[in-house]
């Protein structure tokens, strides 16, 4: 095969060369044979004795209507011709028969309604003036075409003048689709046919036309890497790359608002995620990654595309508030309430924040950020939940539930994998591999999680409920309890007994520690937890003893919150080992993996487990001692 006709049209073709019923016919499969042999468009004018842009313009209507140019043409017959070659050849038959025959190859007439094209090279300068296209448009999806050029170099590896045809390619492209005036369409299209670009030589000009081609499907692609390899040439691969880019910068712009745009990427070789903001950014984006498929099938590398968070069509001035604050802002005399909804605020904007980078997933603390975020509100709904009609802030916390189990099963793997690799680090180098098969699971699982998450954010569930949680947040009174007046209510009066109420359910642990159980140290994290919370939100209120305490407390949290991940690994690595083992009983002898590495690493976890058991009672007796309580004392005394 060549550089020109299809492997699916090459025999129809070597026919109609031979034995077409009008020289015209014949000619013109002619001419497609001798450029699928790599003759210059001189060459093969010579030989088949027409006009050099004549010859162009039917090499140009095959890359784009491909056999229907012969429409309406039959054999002769001969003694070994098909009696209906028609029937056997069903693509000679695409246009209506009543297509005007043509007398000579040129002056032949083109079907009813189309002008005569002209055939005398144009600049691109001409072409824009002869079909002023919506250069906005046009312009936009050039733009996010050249973004994707750049931010796929590693995987392409084209070079930098490919991009000055991606550019002239985004302009033809548009001039070649249906728009509204479907006359100016039609001869634009034949139009570009016609005429060579001044600005190109002829082998770009070729290649722009492959890429034309290619973008209105008219060009296959084999699905074995071999086989593309052999079939196709380095110019045809390039071609195929641009069109790719093409489909996929059309798919971002399908709503034709051109208000899609492009915020950030995360590549690697096997997947390409493109992050996109706008109004219509969920629609374009499920259009893009189903146009990616050509991309795909070159590279081997998938394409996903995604919604970056975006509110409301405009820019809401609540949430552009909310985006603003560097605290909370609570006051001594709010109401609790109120209190609490300055907190919630805070840290939905904070969830947003941090949002885009999730998914993204270029850093994993976006992630950490983006969940801590969720729990602090699900923690601010217990510390100021008598404060609100629990009827009223049912469906928030149903929302911040979905969103946290959501984040939380790719955050857990990426704190479990971080953690293995820190303990890889203290094996010799020669032994490092052993934790492949866990590290290779434990990677899958967590794409497929992530995949999971990523649905999720885009779903109209999430949009739902950040939208009502905004309005939450942002109206004073909404879903609050009407509160006795002679009840307390306000932050300075109510916010002693809270750190106080937290502190004592912390404290009643300490009988229990000398003969703790994993699950009681667990729930004693939960305390912790609540306690540091609780102190957080009113910081900005207690004194200068807050900061101190945090840090106190935040050291106990953190030693229980090391044990509880030391006891889940544990339990997560002898499933891994049983199954493993389940796994390669039926695999031959010589075949059969060593799992010490694995049976190593589950050991140092229980020798992890281990030490943070026995040695949390002594960092207990550094906390709850009467210091830690003076502080305490000291840093509510303020209110």
């Amino acid at each position: 095969m060549g550089n020109l006709i299809a492997a699916a049209d090459q025999d129809d073709i070597v026919a109609l060369a031979e034995r077409a019923t009008t020289e015209a016919m014949r000619r013109r499969a002619q001419v497609l044979l001798l450029y699928d042999q790599g003759l210059t468009t001189q060459e093969v004018a010579e030989q088949v004795e027409l006009s050099a842009s004549r010859s162009r313009y039917w090499r140009r209507r095959y890359l784009f209507e491909g056999m229907q140019i012969f429409a309406g043409s039959e054999l002769e017959s001969s003694p070994d011709a098909k009696e209906s070659p028609n029937e056997e050849n069903p693509d000679l038959q695409l246009l209506p028969e009543n297509v005007p025959p043509e007398e000579s190859e040129e002056n032949e007439h083109l079907p009813e309604g189309e002008p005569q094209p002209e055939y005398s090279p144009v600049s691109l300068a001409e072409l824009r003036q002869r079909y002023p296209a919506n250069l906005r448009q046009a312009e936009h999806r050039r733009d996010l075409a050249l973004e994707l050029f750049d931010a796929s170099q590693s995987i392409h590896h084209l070079p930098e003048d490919m991009r000055r045809l991606l550019e002239v390619s985004a302009l033809l492209q548009y001039l070649t689709e249906n728009q509204e005036d479907k006359n100016s369409t039609k001869s634009g299209y034949l139009f570009i046919l016609s005429h060579p670009l001044t600005d190109l030589t002829e082998d770009e000009n070729k290649l722009v036309e492959t890429i034309l081609a290619s973008l209105h499907g008219k060009t296959g692609i084999p699905a074995s890497p071999a086989e593309r390899e052999q079939i196709l040439s380095p110019s045809e691969h390039e071609a195929l790359t641009l069109a790719a880019l093409l489909r996929i910068a059309d798919g971002i712009d399908t709503s034709r608002t051109q208000a899609t745009g492009i915020t950030s990427f995360e590549i690697s070789p096997k997947k390409l995620v493109i992050l996109v903001n706008g109004p219509q950014a969920k629609t374009d984006a499920r259009k893009a990654t189903k146009s990616s498929k050509l991309w795909t099938r070159l590279y081997g590398q998938k394409i996903s595309v995604q919604a970056a968070y975006q509110l409301d069509r405009e820019p809401d001035e609540r949430l552009k508030e909310l985006l603003g604050k560097t605290k909370p802002g609570i006051e001594p005399e709010d109401d609790l309430a109120e209190a609490g909804r300055k907190v919630m605020g805070y840290h939905f904007a904070q969830m947003l924040l941090h949002e885009a980078g999730t998914r993204l997933g270029e850093d994993i603390e976006e992630l950490h950020d983006m969940r801590v975020a969720t729990r602090r509100m699900r923690a601010a709904f217990e510390v100021f939940g008598e404060a609100f009609d629990r009827k009223a802030v049912k469906t928030h916390l149903k929302g911040l539930r979905a969103t946290g189990r959501a984040l939380g099963r790719v955050r857990d793997l990426d704190v479990f994998m971080e953690k293995a690799k820190q303990y890889l680090e203290s094996v010799p180098q020669e032994q490092r591999s052993g934790l492949d098969p866990l590290l290779s699971l434990w990677d899958l699982e967590r794409q497929e999680d992530r995949e999971k998450m990523l649905v999720y954010l885009d779903s109209e569930d999430y949009s739902t409920f950040k939208r009502k949680f905004l309005k939450f947040v942002s109206t004073p009174g909404m879903g609050a309890k009407k509160i006795d007046p002679i009840i307390p209510n306000q932050v300075n009066l109510v916010t002693p007994i809270l750190v106080y109420t937290r502190l004592a359910a912390v404290r009643s642990f300490g009988p229990l520690l000398k003969s703790a159980t994993i699950e009681q140290l667990h729930a004693l994290r939960i305390e912790f937890k609540k306690l540091r919370y609780t102190v957080e939100f009113f910081s900005e209120v207690l004194g200068k003893e807050t900061k101190d305490l945090i840090t106190d407390i935040k050291k106990l949290q953190d030693h229980l919150g090391d044990l509880n991940d030391a006891d889940v690994a544990c339990s997560i690595l002898r499933q891994f080992i049983d199954s493993w083992e389940a796994n390669q009983v039926h695999l031959p002898i010589v075949d059969r993996e060593n799992p010490e590495p694995v049976v190593a690493y589950l050991a140092s976890k229980h020798a992890e487990r281990y030490f943070l058991t026995t040695t949390f009672e002594e960092a207990w007796q550094g906390f709850d001692k009467p210091e830690t309580r003076s502080r305490i004392a000291s840093a509510v005394s303020i209110l």
